[in-house]
């Protein structure tokens, strides 16, 4: 009876223990499926948390490449707005200059233009005096020239204790010798080349004052020959000759002669 109670324990023991390690079983499944379940959403939550961050950081990096755009563009524009400003002033400055020196040109001209000016009336002015001074020492040598003449003229008879007598008084005969150049006394003008080259001709009237010895105390030009070259090369040339003086009843006198010269190119 014993063997037979213990042949129907032995059967109970063995269902036991397999419904035991089937029990362990499920429980090792179960806590590795929860381990494998946390382990999974452990996962997802890190990829969550790192999706959200490198979505953060793009739109950080995004902002801040939109905001260095925006104040690129702020510092071109201010850049610009100098640039503008100093090219401006540059401009202006450029064109101050360039008026100053405008202005200091005709300054210059003008200094230049009155210093012309005053020249040409001094010698308008010492011109005029110079022709002043001939016209009066022609009218003293006219005057002197009358003196002497009147001087040769023998006088006529007065008459004698108021009574005048019935004679007829002639009067002296006044005899006369005008005077002449000596062309062998000077040269004669030279041509001037530049009139040769342009072909001037012509014939020069003068007009000599002479002393009682026929020495030329003044000359002037009484016609022209067309051209002022030929005439004060001409003067200036028969200036230097001597003349045989005038003579009234054989006494030398001063004089006036004129003279003419005639300038002829030869072909």
């Amino acid at each position: 009876m014993s063997e037979m109670m213990e042949a129907a324990a032995s059967p109970r023991k063995t269902g036991f223990g397999q419904s035991a390690e089937s029990v362990i079983a499920i429980s090792l499944l179960g806590v590795c499926a929860a381990a494998g379940l946390a382990a999974f959403l452990s996962s997802g939550g890190d990829q969550s948390v790192t999706r959200t961050a490198a979505s953060e950081a793009a739109t950080f990096e995004l902002s801040t490449a939109q905001n260095g755009e925006a104040l690129q563009s702020e510092e071109q524009a201010v850049l610009a707005e100098w640039q503008r400003r100093l090219d401006g002033e540059f401009s202006q400055h450029e064109q101050s200059k360039l008026q100053q020196q405008q202005l200091a040109t005709l300054q210059e001209q003008s200094a230049a233009l009155a210093m012309a000016q005053a020249a040409a009336e001094a010698a308008a002015r010492a011109a005029e005096a110079a022709e002043t001074r001939a016209k009066n020492a022609e009218k003293e040598r006219q005057q002197a020239i009358a003196a002497a003449r009147q001087k040769e003229a023998p006088a006529k008879a007065s008459p004698i204790g108021g009574v005048s007598t019935k004679e007829d008084v002639k009067p002296a005969v006044v005899s006369r010798r005008a005077a002449s150049i000596d062309w062998d006394s000077c040269a004669r003008p030279q041509y001037p080349d530049e009139s040769v080259r342009l072909g001037q001709q012509g014939t020069v009237t003068m007009e000599f004052s002479l002393d009682a010895t026929g020495v030329v105390q003044d000359g002037r030009i009484i016609e022209t020959s067309g051209t002022r070259r030929l005439d004060y090369r001409a003067l200036s040339a028969l200036s230097k000759c001597k003349f045989e003086p005038e003579l009234v009843n054989g006494k030398a006198v001063e004089s006036l002669t004129q003279l003419r010269f005639t300038w002829k190119l030869t072909r």
